[in-house]
């Protein structure tokens, strides 16, 4: 049966009827207008159907052929996603989303998204987050309703409590100490157990009250010692919890010296267990966190130890001037020692250093039934024994439904920094680069969907440019002579796409690309369109002085005769190796691309200088190679991040005080400032790629 543009009833019944018995052969009209259906499947009407010329958002297709190669829908039918909630209800997933309160309309809100195999029916749908999760619910109420006076009701201690929260903000001025008025979090913990937990709308409050009894009414009175931290020492050192991965996670202290248990324990749900921010559970709790700097600082060699003694001192002042975070320990502490104090000391300088398990974190991992899986101190250990379990576990408590294979196209109307699963736990959505496409995956850890997400995103735009990217290599114009050297290390078309490449890497490193609406997303593609061609137009410059510069040196890198000054010429190759890498015209920033030349002429020079005095250029470079050496190093060890690349450029501009001083330098540059890059080099620690994320760019060798 064809619809036509009307519908009468006995056309809904009918569609309904056909609707419970093939739920599954329902799509929804994409912009490319073609047609989405349940489990990814895609399929256009038929041309000879009545619906053809005017495609309906939603559609019912009775049978869904294969015809040489092309999928039609047959035997159409106009429906609406109302109707295939009601029919399909049983077959429907829902996942709700930031929940919130709202003070418009008194109460807990969420949005909900409703999915059959895969198809969303309703995207961002307002529902009452307290028929989903009511301890939740009643939770989010305590802390950004009541706690915030965020209430349109008229009740007497919201009118209270607001004079309460006034007094108490202005104290916390007066005195100029941040962290005097405690948290929403805190305050919301002053109306536990004095509420029933079915309330959380205003409402539901207002009713309450004027049935409750006056003791009841005045438990929920503010004072303004209620509000502000009068011992923070005391209360903060040894908090009941830790806020770790969006989750309160509880905390034992036990003081039995040589026992499993001594310390503090952090007890974690197995869901939770890949998700812990590791470097932060170094930090323990402010009671403990002195004492372990002090035995850190205690087991430093005599050489740095006695740059910071009294150590408890130290110790102290590193707390008042160090927040907890999500920071290697030791690298802090190094970081903030060389601060104070102007020493040489790194991160590596801690490492071995054996301190009393009671300094150590304790990790406990519970499964879903409460039973105690393992336990240890070492959270990588557990990792390794846990990790797949956990995933899995975490999988069954968050929103997985909203996950996506093979995305083409941002063809999301809004993708949420964060969904709340049925099970409790918050997952992080993101966009991830899979090489010539990208998924929609959830995250354990926000920091982790958000690198992620800004490669995804970058993957999705290059599809979006391809047409622009082909054209503007091919209309990219080479001066004359150019091509013919670079000849050893590629062809022109080569030349041409890689500048044209790195232009556009340059630009989305200078865009922000943490988009997550379709709206900002093709405002970004356009943008980038626009500015491509000039981009790759001013890179092109920088490239023909590399290309010229780097001609003119390859005659001097062949040694005059047989086994001459051969270390010399060895530390030359590998320096033009690193200058040259395979990916060097599409990675390197333009500042950096546009030192090549000098770079390359300081080489020059030096070549020309090795044949009349190699003595003198092998005391050179024994003073860089130590360094040289260290520098890649780290490379092979994933330790090349930022301070990885600053040392580098620092070392280039070594080699040119060194080697040809007359070309002068862009920076300052000692031993001592390439010590402390050194450092500062081996304190950061090895990348981690993203799971899932690819690399864009096959690499291109240089010829032998």
């Amino acid at each position: 049966p064809e619809s036509r543009t009307g519908e009468s009833r006995n056309d809904e019944a009918m569609h309904c009827a056909l609707l419970s018995g093939l739920p599954t052969q329902v799509a929804r009209r994409d912009e490319k207008g073609g047609y989405r259906g349940t489990r990814e499947r895609r399929w256009q009407i038929f041309p000879g159907s009545a619906l053809a010329k005017m495609p309906p958002p939603w559609l019912f297709s009775a049978q869904v052929l294969d015809l040489n190669g092309r999928v039609y829908g047959m035997m159409n039918a106009r429906v609406e996603p109302a109707w295939i909630e009601r029919q399909a209800a049983h077959l429907l997933k829902r996942a709700w989303f930031d929940p919130h309160w709202s003070r418009a309309r008194g109460a807990v809100l969420a949005f909900e998204q409703v999915s059959l195999f895969g198809l969303n029916l309703a995207e961002r749908r307002t529902v009452q987050f307290q028929r989903q999760d009511p301890a939740q619910a009643h939770a989010i109420f305590l802390e950004q309703a009541l706690a915030e006076c965020a209430l349109d009701v008229r009740l007497d201690v919201l009118a209270a409590n607001r004079r309460v929260l006034a007094e108490a903000e202005r104290s916390e001025a007066r005195q100029r100490r941040a962290g005097l008025l405690k948290s929403a979090t805190e305050r919301a913990q002053l109306f536990v157990g004095k509420l029933p937990e079915s309330i959380a709308s205003a409402a539901a409050l207002g009713a309450w009250y004027k049935q409750a009894s006056a003791a009841q009414r005045a438990a929920l009175h503010w004072s303004l010692d209620d509000l502000l931290e009068t011992d923070a020492g005391a209360e903060g050192a040894y908090p009941a919890a830790l806020e770790l991965a969006g989750q309160h996670l509880p905390l034992e202290y036990r003081y039995t010296p040589g026992s499993d248990d001594d310390g503090i324990t952090l007890r974690v749900p197995l869901a939770l267990l890949n998700a812990l921010p590791e470097a932060r559970l170094q930090w323990l709790v402010p009671g403990l966190l002195a004492e372990k700097i002090a035995e850190m600082i205690r087991g430093l060699p005599r050489s740095l130890r006695r740059n910071f003694v009294p150590a408890p001192d130290y110790a102290r002042a590193f707390c008042a001037a160090e927040a907890p975070r999500d920071e290697a320990l030791s690298r802090a502490l190094a970081a903030y020692l060389r601060r104070v104090s102007g020493v040489a000391i790194g991160a590596e300088d801690f490492s071995g250093i054996e301190l009393p398990p009671h300094l150590h974190l304790r990790v406990l991992v519970r499964d879903g039934a409460g039973a105690v899986l393992d336990a240890g101190r070492d959270l990588a250990t557990l990792r390794a024994r846990w990790s797949g379990a956990a995933r899995n576990a975490f999988a069954q408590h968050s929103a997985a439904d909203v996950q996506r294979e093979d995305v083409a196209g941002f063809d999301f109307e809004e993708i949420p920094l964060r969904v709340h699963g049925a099970g409790g736990l918050d997952a992080f959505p993101a966009l991830v680069d899979q090489g010539g496409s990208v998924a929609l995956r959830v995250f354990e850890r926000s920091d982790e969907a958000a690198a992620a997400h800004r490669h995804g995103v970058m993957r999705l735009l290059r599809l979006a440019l391809t047409t622009e990217i082909k054209r503007a290599a091919r209309q990219l114009p080479l001066a004359q002579g150019v091509a013919l050297r670079w000849a050893p290390l590629g062809d022109a078309q080569t030349l041409r796409a890689e500048v044209v490449d790195g232009a556009l890497d340059a630009l989305l490193q200078q865009a922000d690309v943490e988009v997550r609406t379709r709206g900002a997303f093709s405002a970004l593609r356009d943008a980038l369109a626009r500015e491509l061609f000039g981009a790759a137009m001013m890179r092109l410059q920088s490239v023909e002085a590399v290309v010229s510069a780097q001609a003119e040196l390859r005659p001097w890198l062949e040694s005059p005769l047989p086994g001459f000054a051969r270390a010399s010429y060895d530390d030359l190759h590998e320096q033009l190796d690193l200058l040259l890498a395979p990916d060097f015209l599409r990675t390197l920033e333009h500042a950096h691309l546009a030192e090549l030349p000098r770079y390359l002429k300081a080489m020059c020079l030096r070549a020309e200088r090795l044949r009349q005095d190699p003595a003198r250029d092998q005391r050179r470079m024994l003073e860089v190679l130590p360094f040289w050496r260290r520098l890649l190093a780290l490379r092979a060890q994933g330790r090349d991040g930022a301070a990885w690349h600053a040392l580098r450029w620092l070392l280039e501009e070594w080699r040119v005080s060194l080697f040809a001083q007359e070309l002068g330098t862009a920076q300052p540059v000692s031993l001592k400032r390439i010590q402390r890059a050194l450092a500062d080099a081996e304190a950061e620690p090895a990348r981690v790629l993203v799971a899932g994320s690819r690399n864009h760019h096959a690499s291109r060798s240089l010829p032998s």
